[in-house]
């Protein structure tokens, strides 16, 4: 019985020989390929430090068969992949397994949100060219992003969104606009406008806050920093991730870092973007910017604002999950950002 799962650390050395057994086998070109490149000879550790990727392996009798992964190598256009490391052990081929192997990495390319997948391969491939074929890749007539792997000569690449969205005709024409309350941080306006339908609404009100940001804080032994404190509009404690307003002539990740420090005391030099949103679309225009913060460790004292009384508590990360799980962590903004560190940046929800 054949199963399909994530790389492991010891699965280096038998995908390595693997894919240079094939090279032999086939008498491809050894130089500017897969095969002399040193990235063959870890590929645990390179499908784990890039977290838009996957590596999946065959198995069989606890034999490693198969592979073949998606990874978004340097210099492909925004929203591409790359379908990489696809070989089969001789012994293991025509019974399915490549096929398999194949259709779950373009299915995790599209979970990953990439919107393009290209490929790279030879002609002695020939069986294999023609099920990419199959499954609607068609040919390019150059190498596209810079995979080093400079002598192959068949390129391929197939759309995966399917989703065609035509949106230019659902637009509102405002027609008039007051502004009804001016505070700092906050602007109300109430607007009468002309729908597409031709129906007038006299009545929108539209809300303009500062953009913000929210930040997952990652502590060098795992836990994450959360944060307690009291929503008087809710009248509740809530738990949350440290989060706050992009002051005027900041940028978002600046901000982040200046809430993080002022909140909890912590800093960090490694940060990664996870997604930008907006707070609540039918009623606000404000973004919010969230980003992931690695080996957070304390840099000062805080520095909180005159409303603010917030308890700061280091929480494994696998509690969290489950706080978010059982709703516990009600603040819709903020939830996003955990769901998307979850999905790629651990193991636990795979």
């Amino acid at each position: 019985m054949t199963t399909i799962r994530r790389v492991r650390k010891t699965d280096d050395k038998s995908m390595a020989k693997i894919i240079r057994c094939v090279f032999d086998e086939f008498d491809m070109p050894k130089t500017h390929t897969v095969y002399d490149d040193p990235d063959t000879n870890r590929q645990y550790e390179l499908f784990r430090d890039e977290p838009l990727s996957v590596l999946w392996v065959a198995e069989a009798d606890g034999k490693v068969i198969g592979t073949c992964g998606v990874y978004p190598t340097a210099g492909l256009p925004k929203g591409w992949c790359e379908i990489v490391k696809f070989y089969v052990d001789s012994n293991a081929r025509g019974k399915g397994v490549g096929n398999q192997l194949f259709a779950k990495a373009l299915s995790s390319a599209r979970c990953l949100g990439y919107t393009t997948a290209y490929l790279e391969t030879f002609p002695q491939f020939s069986g294999a060219v023609r099920m990419y074929e199959r499954y609607g890749f068609e040919a390019l007539d150059h190498q596209i992003g810079n995979s080093g792997h400079t002598a192959t000569s068949i390129w391929m690449s197939k759309k995966l969104c399917e989703a065609d969205f035509a949106d230019a005709d659902m637009e509102w024409e405002v027609l008039s606009t007051q502004n009804i309350i001016h505070r700092p941080h906050l602007d109300a306006y109430c607007e009468r406008v002309k729908l597409p339908n031709g129906k007038i609404y006299d009545e929108f009100y539209h809300l303009h806050f500062a953009p913000v940001v929210c930040i997952v804080a990652e502590t060098p032994d795992g836990k994450l920093i959360m944060e307690r404190q009291y929503r008087h509009a809710v009248r509740e404690v809530l738990t949350e991730i440290p989060a706050g307003i992009v002051e005027d002539g900041e940028d978002p990740l600046t901000a982040a870092k200046r809430e993080l420090s002022e909140e909890t005391g912590y800093g960090s030099d490694d940060w990664q973007p996870l997604s930008v949103e907006y707070a609540q679309g039918g009623v606000q225009d404000n973004k919010m910017y969230s980003f992931l913060a690695r080996n957070a460790i304390p840099v000062g004292d805080r520095h909180l604002d005159s409303t603010e009384d917030i308890s700061v508590h280091l929480i494994d990360k696998e509690e969290v999950l489950g706080m978010l799980i059982r709703g516990d962590i009600s603040q819709a903004p903020l939830s996003p950002a955990l769901w998307k560190y979850f999905a790629l940046y651990t193991d636990l929800l795979r």
